[in-house]
């Protein structure tokens, strides 16, 4: 699913707050570009001082540096983890950042680029504001296209979200009568029975029906719904999109995490088939063990999360693209 907004976009409007740093590593012309967000994070003169992936690892407090993310692993893995670590700047004082980058990387596992964010989060204040900043990014993607994303913690519903109330302009004491009476009559028998089955034995739910609007248009919309497990792999709670048919998106966050809990070892080895890897081609552009790996394409329930999402990054990264396609199915495919 394509965005239908900018990630730049994004990333912009968090810059302007303070929270925010961008950089970039071309490590086959050695180059490296920061966002003026960055260098204030850091504490640096934007006017002298030139961007370098090792210059901002040094930054990085001796206890909080990963090996993975020192510029030779970079260099030779081409993975980089996510995580949090304190920055010591150079007038003394100490920020915490988040920090998430991906590595593309050739065919043959390579690491060709690098790229990465900071978010500042040193207090709650920051935080608050960042997820202020997210909500009105969230809110303009609604008000411009009338899609959305939300978490439903449980089944049958007690609550709908804010957006679903405007959007179909129906009570929320009438929707939980009958959640499906937004569809259109001819269709809402179907679109019933259909999702309930899946909602009460805990499967993605991916369906299309035509709505009648709270402005009168009737526009047919896709609604998926998947649940997030936990650690142990019990159910913690439903998150959904809603959207046009015609309007393209892209999952992340809590949708991409539920997604990638439904990839199974046969979509992990059709990736690699299509990129000519073997596993070992697959452990090393991932930075896992080839016996993760092998126990990844086994479908193997015992493994971490973050095991499996070190993967999905590294064939994505290679041009792997996973879909959702009619139904509950996923597609894999590879960009030209």
């Amino acid at each position: 699913m394509d965005a239908p907004f900018s990630s730049r976009e994004t990333l912009r409007i968090l810059e302007g707050f303070g929270l925010t740093g961008q950089w970039a590593w071309d490590l086959a012309e050695n180059t490296h570009v920061w966002s003026s967000g960055l260098y204030a994070i850091l504490g640096l003169p934007q006017e002298s001082v030139a961007a370098d992936y090792r210059l901002l690892h040094s930054l990085i407090h001796p206890d909080d540096r990963p090996l993975a993310m020192s510029p030779a692993e970079v260099e030779e893995r081409g993975v980089l983890p996510a995580c949090t670590v304190r920055i010591l700047r150079p007038d003394s004082t100490i920020r915490t950042v988040m920090s998430r980058a991906e590595v593309r990387v050739s065919p043959s596992g390579r690491p060709l680029t690098a790229h990465g964010v900071l978010i500042d989060v040193s207090d709650r204040e920051t935080m608050a504001r960042a997820q202020a900043a997210r909500r009105r990014q969230e809110r303009a993607i609604f008000e411009r296209v009338r899609a959305f994303t939300s978490t439903t913690a449980i089944y049958p519903f007690r609550a709908f979200s804010a957006e679903w109330l405007e959007l179909v302009g129906l009570p929320e004491e009438e929707l939980l009568e009958e959640p499906t009476r937004p569809v259109l009559p001819s269709e809402r028998r179907h679109w019933r029975d259909y999702g309930r089955e899946l909602y009460l034995t805990q499967n993605m739910v991916h369906t299309t029906p035509a709505l009648k609007l709270a402005n009168g248009e009737t526009v047919r919309y896709r609604m998926v719904m998947i649940p997030i497990l936990d650690a142990q792999g019990a159910f913690e709670c439903w998150t959904n999109y809603i959207g046009p048919v015609d309007v393209p998106a892209r999952a992340s966050g809590p949708l991409l995490q539920g997604l990638e809990q439904r990839v199974e070892g046969r979509h992990i080895r059709a990736a690699r088939a299509l990129l000519d890897w073997s596993m070992t081609d697959l452990s090393e552009a991932s930075g896992l063990s080839f016996s993760t790996v092998r126990r990844l394409e086994g479908d193997s329930a015992a493994l971490a999360p973050s095991s499996r999402h070190r993967a999905l990054a590294a064939l994505r990264a290679a041009g792997i693209a996973f879909s959702l396609t009619q139904g509950s199915t996923i597609a894999v495919g590879k960009a030209r």
